[in-house]
Order: structure tokens, then sequence, then C-alpha cells
């Protein structure tokens, strides 16, 4: 994958925002720079005007949010992927800011670039981590046991592609690691997709991303 979007990293800790760049470099994309102060980001976001700011709250000096509410009354045009660390970061985001994308820090790099990947096609993504923080039923098992219900509509086969594809597993590399064809792995996905009525290939990843904490039900 060759991605030409340019993409500025924010947050306090040195090693994960090296952590992200390497990361993300692998896949192709452009890093400009990286930075653990909120005022050197706004610097370097003004000097390299990148397509995609990753970004925290936990910035020294000054906030993540503080970085994206001036940002935004300068009207940039600059996308922004939000990592928040808790769910007090999470709520204030959610209801008072604007964001392209919105994850937990704590989420899969399987989710992280599938956000991303939506962001930077112009797509909005909010984890379904976050959603059920501010949407879920008054009693949370039931959220839980919808989903759950929903898996038990598949085979365990099915499961174990979901499974896969939750983890960012190519179709050579499912195939492989269940001794099925590349052909089979493609006949699974698209039972998969008429069974939950899924439209389109990144609508099943996000499925499965979002199911992924509900697979031990069914296991």
């Amino acid at each position: 994958m060759n991605n030409s979007q340019t993409i500025l990293i924010g947050h306090r800790s040195t090693l994960l925002c090296e952590v992200l760049r390497e990361a993300l470099e692998h896949r192709q994309y452009n890093v400009v720079s990286y930075t653990t102060s909120g005022a050197d980001f706004q610097k370097k976001r003004m000097l390299f005007q990148p397509d995609i700011l990753v970004i925290s709250n936990s910035l020294e000096g000054m906030s993540g949010i503080e970085v994206i509410k001036e940002m935004q009354q300068a009207n940039s045009a600059t996308k922004c992927l939000f990592m928040s660390k808790d769910v007090n970061e999470a709520q204030t985001v959610f209801h008072n800011l604007i964001v392209e994308g919105h994850i937990p820090t704590y989420v899969s790099m399987s989710e992280f670039f599938y956000a991303l990947q939506e962001v930077s096609v112009g797509r909005k993504y909010t984890s379904p981590t976050i959603e059920k923080m501010f949407y879920q039923t008054p009693d949370n098992e039931s959220v839980s046991v919808t989903d759950a219900t929903l898996l038990k509509a598949l085979t365990r086969r099915e499961i174990e592609i979901m499974q896969a594809l939750a983890n960012s597993f190519t179709t050579p590399q499912i195939a492989s690691r269940l001794f099925i064809s590349t052909a089979t792995v493609n006949n699974h996905r698209a039972n998969i997709m008429q069974k939950l009525d899924i439209k389109g290939r990144n609508q099943l990843m996000g499925i499965a991303i979002a199911l992924k904490p509900y697979y031990s039900w069914v296991a």
C-alpha cells in the first residue's frame, strides 16, 4: 500500500510516538513528525500542514483538546484521529469536539489502522467501545447478549474467520492458519456477509473488530 497522506503524531509518551511512527511507516504512511509538547505540536502542524493528526489529550503544556479547538477555530481542513485515555476524556471529546476519528488508547493495532483508514478516505469512525459508554442500555449485559446472539448465527469456522479479520490477517494468512484454500475463505466471508446483512468488506471489518470482545461467548 502506498499512502501519500501525511500524518503528525502527538502524545506525551515518546515511546508510544515512536511505536506508532514505526508501525505507520511500515504500512507506508508518511509520518512527517511527532512530538510530546502541545505548543510544539501546533508549530509542526502549521509547518507541515499534515492531512491527518493522530493525537491524544496528554500533551505537555497544551492539551490535545486545546490544540484541536484552536485548529478548528482556524478552519483547518486537517482531519483528526483522537485517542482518549479514560472515560472523562472520551466524554469531553464525544460531546464537545468534532473529530473524524475517536478511539481509546488501549484498542488493538488492527482497530487503530481500521480507524485511520476510515478517516483517510473521508469517513468518520468512533470506536464501538466509546459509543457503548454513552449509548448503552441501562442493563450493560443486554448489549453483550445482543452481540453474542448475533455471533451465534455463525458457524464455528465463520467465527474463526471473523476473529482472524479482527486481527488484520489477510485472506492468504487466514487460509494458511486454518489449513483451507483462499477460495474457501472467500466463501466463508460471503456467507458471513449474507447472514449478518453486511454490505461491503469495510463494514465486515468494522463489525469483526466491534465484536472482538464477544467471541469468547460462543467459543
